[in-house]
């Protein structure tokens, strides 16, 4: 028997034209969190459309990240990635007040990280892996970054915009960072690489991104970088780390953790779409890189996206 779907609260945020993130503070966030206008109990979890980082300023209560729930009190610090089911409840009669920021971390990255793909998608890889319910203790400074963010809205001094900017540059390293690479430490780091080296190889990375899903061998990633083999083969290895094959293969099994995140297709189905025409080479590579299976994987509570569909959801603008 299928299982009964649950509800949950869709609530949209916008960012303000020519900023880069939206602000949510004040004496109008000094409330009853886990209650609604008549003053009831809320039990369902809500998601939004940005990327949320919240700071407790005072009261204390408990924060629900989907099925795990958290206590908090003054200085604790949450980051919620879009579309991650969750909720806040006090536990008065302490007054609780919340601030709170909203960005789009996909765009905000696509834009600052426009000559460095790679990295942009590895830095959105990893902050979108998992909600994280933090302390300032704990994680200094994230909630430091933040507050200077808060400030420069509040006060949009001369060159805030530019100020933002740079501090949102390094919010979303040190957001990245609350998550470790699983991938990190697989293969031997990338040698002192020349400028215009990177530039030749960021062709086949290119390349493979936009052929993944069909064979590919090394000689297609050579032809496009322009060069023999023999040549690409070592120029790859010192600038990236790892053998064309094998990136190639983290390609196709990092677009398989995202369709097995956000998608309900069979994994069979995934592992031919990412490029994989046998069960048995999907999943070897799958627990290579990962270090689990893809059943066991798609269980993990960061991979939360795909679960929305067995929610029935209810569309609220922000509040």
């Amino acid at each position: 028997m299928p299982r009964k779907k649950g509800k949950l609260e869709f609530r949209y945020y916008e960012v303000p034209h020519d900023e880069f993130v939206l602000a949510l503070d004040g004496d109008a966030w000094v409330r009853p969190y886990g209650y609604d206008d008549r003053e009831r109990p809320i039990t369902d979890l809500h998601f939004h459309n940005l990327l949320e980082i919240g700071l407790c300023c005072c009261g204390y209560g408990s924060v629900a990240l989907e099925s795990e729930v958290y206590p908090y009190s003054a200085g604790t610090v949450t980051v919620i990635p879009k579309n991650f089911p969750h909720t806040t409840s006090d536990e008065g009669p302490v007054p609780t007040k919340w601030e709170y920021l909203f960005l789009d971390a996909e765009k905000l990255i696509q834009d600052m990280y426009a000559d460095n793909r790679r990295l942009g998608e590895k830095l959105l890889y990893r902050i979108n892996r998992n909600a994280c319910c933090t302390t300032e203790r704990e994680a200094p400074r994230l909630a430091s970054l933040a507050k200077l963010i808060l400030e420069e809205v509040k006060r949009q001094d001369d060159f805030y915009r530019d100020s933002i900017e740079g501090l949102l540059r390094a919010l979303l390293v040190e957001m990245a960072r609350l998550h470790p690479d699983l991938m990190q430490e697989r293969h031997p780091p990338a040698g002192r690489a020349k400028k215009s080296e990177l530039v030749q190889v960021t062709r086949a990375l290119e390349y493979v991104g936009d052929h993944f899903d069909r064979p590919l061998k090394i000689g297609d990633l050579a032809g496009a970088c322009h060069m023999s083999e023999t040549h690409f083969r070592r120029l790859f290895v010192k600038c990236i780390g790892m053998h064309p094959v094998d990136y190639i293969n983290q390609v196709r099994i990092q677009m398989a953790c995202e369709m097995l995140k956000k998608t309900n297709l069979s994994i069979n189905e995934i592992s031919i779409q990412c490029g994989f025409f046998s069960s048995a080479t999907f999943n070897r590579n799958f627990r290579r890189f990962m270090g689990t299976t893809p059943n066991e994987w798609k269980k993990l509570p960061e991979n939360y996206e795909r679960r929305l569909a067995n929610n029935t959801i209810a569309h609220y603008k922000g509040r």
